[in-house]
Parts: structure tokens; sequence; C-alpha cells
């Protein structure tokens, strides 16, 4: 009886003065972007690649969250989430387990043999009282790596989405510019026509005749380098199509035209948009609920166990049954272990506080890829406007050539260059154009989204 007294003491003041995890550090927001960045922009929808108006990659972005084999592992890994999280949980309740014996014998004496028959049925019932909540604080663990499971699939559905949008548009802006050196090939063409019927009457040198010469050949040299990336961008497009080399063919031939930069809205909005930036703080989250835990580790535990059964034996004198059960409390009290808990409890802290360091850093991540995203699709929107003024002056000086050439008052020679200086123009706004666009999905990347919600839910009905 003093011993049970004494044991209900103790545990009352252990509840009286629990082993709890230190508070955590919020994690520090800023309030705005630098400079200029909050300044307003373009809305694009959820499905930011629906607004290219391009059905090929609309129809490739739908090819590639079925057939990705990176999103296929996720999901699978997110599978295997599930599972830990039910394995957890199922601790929460009793645990029941049948038992049957039988057993049959005979035994010889001098004056007879005896057969015994004699079988037994047993229900138990075990169960963890969950006094600490060490329990609860796991299972809330697994559920929150389960949640930051699914945030880390929403990241490679974004990553993913990214990559195939920008290698489809290096591939049309590769085609874009085949189309392009063609033209200025055939203008190089006739110039060194040209020039070499001045240099055989003596109106021109041969260094000029060379120069057009050379310039002729370098221009020839770059369909190789354009064919090669086009050739390179689509294998990569068929790899994450989980499809092999040469399966991907582009149809366009020209890139959008973009007209401003897009809103970003306020760091604060990153944590609900970012899905890798929800997955760092769920993590944190489970980290702290695993620390709990293993604190809880250190006091006392509580277990119940309850039996039930029947029996009956068969001898020769007649049959014997009955029921039986029992009924037990237990207390279990780590004493020396030498330090094998404590030091669990240490590692569990230490991963607490390197998870909350890891969610501080991909804060200033999400932050800084934002900012460096958005401060590039300003340059690429102020180069616009910059060479858009210089083909306005070509197309100028283009238009008085000709003139003059119609006129009798310039050769061909200097139209044929203001021509050339025309396409050259072109094909750095071409390049521009398709930088535009990629730092347009950086930035719709560094931003996040919802959209992947839908994808999550439509694997989950399969």
């Amino acid at each position: 009886m003093r011993l049970v007294i004494l044991t209900i003491v103790a545990l009352t003041l252990m509840a009286c003065q629990p082993l709890t995890p230190p508070p955590r550090t919020e994690l520090a927001v800023p309030e705005t972007f630098s400079g200029t960045l909050t300044a307003e922009g373009v809305v694009v929808a959820e499905r930011w690649w629906l607004d290219f108006d391009d059905p090929q990659l609309n129809d490739l972005q739908a090819r590639l969250f079925s057939e990705n084999l990176n999103l296929r592992q996720a999901f699978l890994r997110l599978d295997q989430l599930e599972a830990r999280q039910r394995t957890a949980q199922a601790g929460l309740f009793p645990a029941l387990n049948l038992t049957a014996s039988g057993r049959r014998e005979q035994t010889v004496t001098q004056s007879a043999e005896n057969q015994t028959t004699a079988g037994r049925l047993t229900v138990a019932a075990a169960y963890e009282i969950d006094l600490w909540q060490r329990l609860r604080h796991r299972t809330a663990a697994a559920e929150l790596r389960l949640l930051a499971g699914e945030d880390e699939v929403r990241t490679l559905l974004l990553s993913l989405s990214a990559r195939l949008t920008e290698l489809y548009f290096i591939a049309v802006e590769q085609r874009a510019q085949t189309d392009l050196l063609e033209q200025r090939l055939h203008h190089n063409r006739e110039l060194v026509r040209i020039i070499t019927e001045r240099y055989q009457s003596g109106l021109a040198n041969a260094s000029e005749l060379y120069q057009a010469q050379q310039n002729l050949a370098q221009m020839e040299a770059q369909f190789p380098l354009f064919e090669t990336t086009l050739n390179q961008t689509s294998n990569a497009m068929a790899l994450l199509l989980g499809q092999p080399p040469g399966s991907v063919q582009i149809e366009r031939h020209q890139l959008p035209t973009l007209t401003n930069v897009i809103a970003v809205g306020l760091p604060a909005t990153l944590l609900s948009r970012r899905p890798d930036v929800s997955a760092a703080l769920l993590e944190l989250a489970a980290a702290d609920h695993d620390l709990a835990a293993a604190l809880a580790d250190r006091l006392p535990r509580l277990d119940l166990t309850a039996n039930i059964g029947h029996s009956i034996t068969r001898l020769s004198g007649g049959d014997v049954t009955g029921t039986f059960w029992s009924l037990a409390l237990g207390l279990t009290q780590p004493l020396f272990d030498a330090g094998r808990l404590k030091a669990a409890s240490d590692l569990q802290q230490a991963v607490r506080d390197e998870k909350q360091l890891a969610g501080q850093l991909k804060i200033l991540t999400a932050i800084e890829e934002v900012e460096s995203a958005l401060h590039a699709e300003q340059g690429s929107f102020r180069r616009d406007h910059l060479l858009a003024k210089q083909q306005e002056l070509n197309n100028h000086v283009l238009n008085i050539r000709t003139e003059n050439y119609l006129l009798g008052l310039t050769d061909s020679l200097e139209l044929l260059r203001s021509e050339m200086a025309h396409l050259e123009v072109r094909s750095q706004q071409l390049s521009n154009q398709r930088q535009w666009i990629s730092h347009r999905i950086s930035l719709i990347r560094a931003l996040g989204g919802h959209w992947m919600d839908e994808e999550i839910e439509q694997r989950k009905t399969i």
C-alpha cells in the first residue's frame, strides 16, 4: 500500500513539472521587398502557362503531370509517409490479439492408457496510457511530415512545369533564330555577290571582299549551334515526359510577346504560396513534436494489459471447463540507461534547432529569388524598349536608303547593309524576348501558387 501511495505522489509531482521543449524563435519575414519591387504589374493566371495560349505547350504540361518519372517517385514517397502516419496513429489505440492453442497427449501407466485433450482461447489487450502525450506527439509529427511531403510534391510540380516551359521556349527561339538566319544569309550572299562584282570592276578592295566573305562564313557557322541547342532542349523535354530522345517535336516558330512585368505582392504571401517554405515550416513543427516525445520518453510509462479466455480439458474422468481473466497495470520508470534517453532528447533538440535555421534560410532564399527574378525581368523589359527604339531608327534609315536606291541616289550595297542591320537587331530582340520569358518563368516559380493542389487531389482519387 505504501508503494502505491509513493507511486501516486511521484506521478503527481512529475505532472506538475513536466519536461517541455524550450520555446523557439519566431521566423522573421520582411514587410516589403526592396526598392520599387512592389509596383503594380501584370496579374497572371494560377495555371500560368495558359496565358501563353499555346495548345502544344498545354498538351505537354498535361503529359508532364501524368508521365514524369520523378513525379511518380514523389507520389510513392508520399504513400510511404501516409503509411508511417497511419502506423503512428495506430499507437493511440489498444492492441488486441487472439490466441488459440490446442493440445492432445496420451500417458501410459501400469493399469491403463490415458488420453487428454485441452483447448485454450485467449483475447489479450494492451494499451499504453499516454500520460505525457508521447504517442500523440509522435502521431502529430507523422501527420505534419505527411503534409510536408505533399508540399514537396507541390514544389516538384512547380519546378517541373517551369522547367518544361523554359525548355519549350528555348526550342521555339532556336526555330525562330534559324528562320531569321536564313533571311540574313540570303542578304549576306547577295552582299558578297555585289562586292565581288565591285572588286572585279576595281570599285572595291580585297579587304572589303574578304571581310564580307568572313561575315558570311561566320553566319553559316551559326546553323549547327541552333540545331544542337534545339536537339538538346527537345531531348530534355522528352526526358521530362518519361520518353526516349527524339519523341518531342516543337511546332511553334514565334515567341509570345510580353508587355509588362508581373505583380509580386508582399513577402508575407510567400509563406502561403511557396510550398517549399510551407514544407520547411511543417518540418520545424514536426521536429517540435519529436522533441516533446523524446523528453516524454524520460518520464514514467503506464501500461494497461487485460486477458480473457476460455479453456476446456477433456479427461477420461470428465471435462473440465472454465473462463479466466486478468487485468494488470504496470508502471515503468527509467532509472539508469547510461544517458541514452538524455542523448536522444539532445539529438532531437539539435534537429529542431537545425530545422529552425533551415526554415529561416528557406524564407530568405524565397525572397531573394523573387527579387532577383523581378530585377532580371525588369532588365529585359527595359532592354526590349531600347531594342525597339534602335529598330525604329534602323527602319527610318532603311526606308530612306530604299527611297534613295529607287531614285538612283545610292547603290544596292548601302541598302543591303541597312537590311542586314535591321535583321541583326531583330535577332537581338528574339534573344531578349526569350530571356524575358525565362525571367518571367523564374519569377512565377519563385512566387509559388496553389494550382498544384488540384493535381494532388486528382492523384488521390486514382
